[in-house]
């Protein structure tokens, strides 16, 4: 007959077993919880950095194609070169309206920033094209000062170029963690090139815009 004594003495055995395997269970999760969290925290940051590089990339290809679309207004300009800054300028206001919301979502202080430039034969003193040189506007650039000329042949053509940059680093959509291996780019780019065709560069007879 197993006396009350001896079943308290088990019991309590028993008691003492389980409050030591909860207290395991406590350690073992205190020593693995960083590790998972900083294997999850970091495939989050990759996947926003990823993310914003996708979203960069489809900015710039839009804005690339809204330069290809857009026209001035014959009273807005007087000339080829006001043509190629006005594309210029509209290609980069799409881009930089596409990619708007990399600033919105990090925290506004921050917002992506494009630069655009043009890239042809170069012009000579007598007016005539150099194919065997090659000039560049920048978007800005005084359209006087510039000596890019596009044609129809293919060493003539023109090439636009559109790129958009976003401090990443300082502006990031998740914070880092300070101490980590996690590596964080400063800066974040994407660039798009487009043949121009000459034609379309001429003045149009209504409102641009695309």
């Amino acid at each position: 007959m197993v006396k009350s004594a001896d079943i308290r003495t088990v019991a309590k055995d028993r008691w003492h077993g389980a409050t030591s395997q909860q207290g395991a269970y406590a350690t073992e999760f205190a020593l693995i919880f960083p590790i998972f969290f900083l294997v999850f925290y970091g495939v989050l940051s990759f996947g926003l950095i990823f993310t914003t590089q996708q979203s960069l990339t489809l900015a710039v290809e839009e804005g690339a194609r809204a330069s290809l679309r857009y026209y001035l207004p014959s009273a807005a300009g007087s000339g080829f070169m006001a043509q190629m800054q006005g594309r210029l300028a509209h290609g980069c206001e799409v881009a930089k309206l596409r990619a708007a919301w990399l600033g919105e979502v990090g925290g506004g202080t921050i917002t992506p920033t494009c630069t655009a430039s043009i890239k042809g034969p170069c012009v000579k003193a007598d007016g005539t094209m150099d194919t065997a040189s090659s000039c560049t506007t920048t978007l800005g650039a005084a359209s006087a000062g510039s000596s890019v000329a596009c044609g129809y042949r293919q060493e003539e053509m023109c090439f636009a170029t559109l790129n958009v940059s976003y401090a990443y680093s300082a502006n990031p959509l998740v914070p880092s963690l300070p101490g980590t291996f996690l590596v964080i780019p400063d800066v974040l780019s994407a660039t798009a090139r487009v043949a121009l065709d000459p034609g379309a560069l001429q003045l149009g007879s209504s409102g641009g815009g695309a």
